[in-house]
């Protein structure tokens, strides 16, 4: 019962926070996300709390994204990059409060349908969890590749696993020699927040500075309120056709069996599949918006649940090496192995899942519907981006120092800035680079392996 009431707690609390990181533009679901979960991992959460949190900010920050996206036409995070110009669209039509509506209504009614069809697909895959497990250096390089060939850098992206998994494996030997073993947080820290640290680094030398100055402040452009009268927590079926509530089920399912594929991916490709037949043009905008973001949400509920519950607990796909990775691996506590697969039973799926999915949705939705302009306009206001990021980067130096001291700093303001840069100029996204740091051990054990039966 205790780890029920902090569970609840959990995503309530989890909820409320990312709603409002949600509606702040420009903001990185990975590099939110991950911080403040490492913190309840190393702070010994129990395991039904940590899935709680998990599925509530998740909720939270897919169903508030939209609010921005809609309101101003600047995505809330990364997940909304896709929907930006349907949103632009909709804004010009007059009808941005409707496009909200659609949006977060999709957002719901997503995780809803995911939440049972995730479990039944991990349970069908449960069988070849020990399979998975055994050959997991190999799987994730397998799926480095993949992820990389379906990347804007493609061949690129690929050419650079095997350097960014030397560089990686070097930094940790330096950890070992160092700190006396390796470390995960910081590297993992450092990746995260890599864009920012190349950014970051950028301002420091006089000709990029130039870039990065402006006169005045930024301007923008809110679109005006809705007057229609809605309960507080509007029926989010009710908020759809008949039509868009079967292709966002439709999609739920799609996403689920396409879980080790991209989410901004999977967004876009069920976009264009959903609303391309439209002839009339609200009709197109409004579903195409809605079954994106189910398939938002979808995607990321997938992503978390079957690796977890289906393959033993192996970080495979985006999402489970990216914002949910402390999950399966956060040293010392967990590891591939060692971590919730092993802690949770079908029931605690289900029981602390529908808690997260309330909590996380008892904050966001009904901002989304009632409150979407006005929110909106307090956090361009009052919240300055370069505060938040500043909030970010100091919890890494906190949480990369309290693994290694002074030399966890430096590993992760050095990853991070390689990271960054391969990010920023060559398109290596992050989601590349934490496969690739899975897979780096494999990759340069067999190196060894070969350079040694060559010499």
């Amino acid at each position: 019962m205790t780890t029920i009431l902090l569970a609840i707690v959990a995503a309530v609390a989890g909820g409320f926070l990312y709603t409002i990181v949600g509606i702040i533009p420009g903001t990185d679901e990975t590099a939110t996300m991950v911080p403040t979960t490492i913190i309840l991992v190393l702070a010994g959460a129990p395991a039904g709390v940590l899935i709680a949190w998990e599925v509530g900010i998740i909720v939270a920050m897919q169903c508030s994204h939209t609010i921005p996206t809609a309101m101003t036409g600047l995505p809330g995070s990364t997940m909304a990059v896709p929907l930006v110009q349907s949103c632009v669209i909709a804004k010009r039509l007059g009808v941005p409060h409707m496009a909200m509506r659609k949006m977060a209504a999709g957002s719901v009614v997503g995780t809803i349908f995911v939440l049972p069809i995730a479990i039944v697909v991990a349970l069908l895959l449960s069988p070849l969890g020990s399979i998975i497990a055994s050959h997991s250096g190999l799987i994730f390089t397998v799926c480095a590749v993949l992820v990389a060939y379906i990347s804007p850098a493609r061949w690129g992206a690929i050419a650079a696993i095997i350097p960014f998994a030397i560089f990686i494996q070097a930094l940790q030997r330096i950890a070992v020699e160092g700190h006396g073993s390796t470390v995960f947080t910081s590297i993992f820290m450092g990746i995260t927040i890599g864009p920012m640290i190349y950014e970051l680094f950028g301002a420091l030398i006089p000709s990029r500075r130039k870039q990065f100055a402006k006169d005045e402040p930024n301007e923008s452009w809110i679109a005006p309120d809705s007057k229609q009268k809605l309960s507080l927590f509007p029926n989010p079926f009710r908020q759809l056709t008949r039509s868009q509530v079967a292709q966002c089920g439709l999609w739920s399912a799609i996403s689920s069996v396409g879980f080790t594929m991209s989410p901004v991916g999977m967004t876009v490709l069920a976009g264009e599949a959903s609303g391309g037949r439209k002839k009339e043009l609200y009709d197109r905008i409004s579903t195409c918006l809605g079954v994106q973001n189910a398939t938002c949400n979808a995607t990321y509920m997938a992503g978390l649940i079957i690796p977890l519950l289906g393959l033993g607990g192996v970080a495979i796909g985006g999402v489970a090496a990216g914002p949910a990775a402390p999950l399966f691996a956060c040293a010392p506590r967990f590891e591939i192995g060692n971590n919730l697969s092993q802690l949770l039973t079908i029931p605690d799926y289900i029981l602390f899942g529908i808690i997260g999915v309330i909590g996380g949705a008892l904050c966001a939705y009904p901002i989304g519907m009632h409150k979407a302009r006005s929110w909106t306009e307090l956090m361009l206001r009052a919240v300055s981006q370069e505060a938040l990021i500043g909030a970010f980067c100091g919890l890494v130096v906190m949480l990369s120092f309290y693994e290694a001291g002074i030399l966890g700093v430096f590993l992760a303001l050095t990853i991070g800035l390689v990271g960054g840069f391969l990010h920023t100029v060559f398109g290596v996204h992050t989601g590349i680079q934490f496969m690739t740091y899975y897979a780096s051990a494999w990759i340069v054990t067999n190196l060894l392996s070969i350079a040694s039966m060559l010499t």
